[in-house]
């Protein structure tokens, strides 16, 4: 027993933070990889931070899916688990408006480190991954990792990077300012991704409209 009193931490100062759900349930992941796979045939790609990889055209509104059912029902999905979270954490915000993207790489295809700037939130639903496959690397970027502290301990408060463990079919929600990456992987298959970037909006607005 420690000999100081009231040796407590109120509370964990300017935490960041990644949400997760599993998906399979509500919408088909194999429906989804179909889809996939039909943008992927009529789409030739652009380049942005995929290395070795493609990265398809943005989709800015869900009428760009209507023609694929169940990536339409999968972006559904995203705005509503968003919004679920942004009102379970008392936020006064809702989602305004989303893009998305899809990502497909090979074993040495990557991502180079990047944020999504003014983003408010970044989602993440992987459609395939082979075994033994790396995902995204979130880092840590602020003044605390010029200090002993960072990464004294296994923790992921004190933590330099952390990075989830894949599971298809889970959608990963993390802040849009946060640096990450997607480390190339050494197994056979692909690699597929749909990303969103999601812009939220305080409740006002709604009620106003």
């Amino acid at each position: 027993m420690s000999k100081f009193k009231n040796n407590l931490i109120d509370t964990n100062l300017f935490p960041s933070f990644i949400v997760s759900t599993d998906l399979r349930s509500l919408v088909s992941n194999d429906s989804i990889n179909s889809d996939f796979s039909n943008i992927r045939d009529d789409d030739s790609g652009i380049s942005k931070t995929n290395v070795g990889g493609w990265h398809s055209q943005l989709y800015h509104e869900t009428d760009k899916f209507s023609k694929y059912p169940h990536l339409h029902k999968l972006y559904n999905l995203t705005i509503e688990f968003v919004d679920e979270f942004l009102e379970t954490n008392n936020t006064e915000l809702y989602v305004n408006r989303a893009s998305s993207w899809l990502l497909e790489n090979e074993s040495d295809a990557y991502n180079t480190m990047h944020n999504h700037g003014k983003t408010d939130l970044i989602a993440v639903y992987y459609v395939a991954a082979p075994k033994e496959c790396n995902g995204i690397t979130l880092l840590r970027t602020d003044a605390f990792t010029h200090t002993a502290l960072c990464g004294s301990n296994n923790s992921s408060e004190f933590a330099t990077s952390y990075t989830p463990e894949i599971n298809i079919g889970r959608l990963y929600v993390i802040p849009g300012h946060i640096y990450h990456h997607v480390k190339p992987f050494g197994s056979s298959g692909l690699r597929r991704s749909v990303v969103f970037n999601i812009h939220c909006q305080h409740v006002f607005h709604r009620q106003s409209e």
